[in-house]
C-alpha cells in the first residue's frame, strides 16, 4: 500500500534553515520521502509553474520555497517522478464548520482539509501557534488525522536517527 503526507510549508523552509532547530529533522523527512514511494499530497490543479498552479498548498510552496531550497528541490522531484497525489479538500458542512471554528488561517485549513481526506491522514507542521497542542488533540480525536513534526513522523516510521545509525555500526 502506498501511502501518502501531506507536509507544511514551514517544514520544508526548515530543511535550509541552519538557525532552526528542527533542520536535520526536515531534513531526514525529506531524504525518506525522496527514497521511499510515499507521495506528497496536495490540492487540486496543482503544477510546479507558478502562472499556471491553481492549488493552494502549491501556491505557498512556490511563494516561499526558492531554487536552490532543499524543500523546492524536493517538490519539484516530487513532481517529476509523479508523486504528488491531488487530493480534494472539500467536506461536508459539519466538519468545515468545525474547521473553521479551529483554525482562523484559511490557508492552514486547505492543509488540514487534504490531510482528512487522505489515505494516510497525516499532516507533518512545526506550526504550534496556529496548530497548538490542544488544536492537536482536537483534531486528532474529531478527524482522526495527526499534525505531527518532522521528528515525530521520523520516529513513526523509523526513520534511522543518528543514535540508531551508532548502534548499527556497533553490530
Amino acid at each position: 500500500m502506498t501511502f501518502d503526507i501531506v507536509i507544511d510549508t514551514n517544514v520544508l523552509l526548515h530543511a535550509s534553515n541552519d538557525q532552526e532547530s528542527r533542520q536535520e529533522d526536515a531534513i531526514k523527512l525529506i531524504t525518506y520521502l525522496l527514497e521511499s514511494t510515499e507521495l506528497l499530497c496536495v490540492d487540486p490543479k496543482f503544477t510546479s509553474n507558478e502562472t499556471t498552479n491553481r492549488s493552494i498548498i502549491g501556491y505557498e510552496y512556490l511563494l516561499h520555497l526558492k531554487h536552490g531550497m532543499l524543500g523546492y528541490s524536493f517538490v519539484a522531484k516530487m513532481a517529476s517522478s509523479k508523486r504528488i497525489s491531488e487530493i480534494s479538500h472539500s467536506s461536508n458542512a459539519s466538519i468545515s464548520r468545525a474547521i473553521n471554528k479551529c483554525l482562523s488561517n484559511k490557508h492552514d485549513r486547505i492543509f488540514l482539509k487534504v490531510a482528512i481526506n487522505s489515505i494516510g491522514k497525516i499532516l507533518v507542521s512545526h506550526d504550534f501557534t496556529d496548530f497548538s497542542i490542544d488544536k492537536r488533540k482536537f483534531i486528532r480525536k474529531t478527524f482522526e488525522t495527526e499534525i505531527i513534526t518532522a521528528k515525530d513522523y521520523a520516529y513513526e516510521e523509523n526513520i534511522p536517527k543518528e543514535e540508531d545509525e551508532e548502534m548499527l555500526e556497533k553490530d
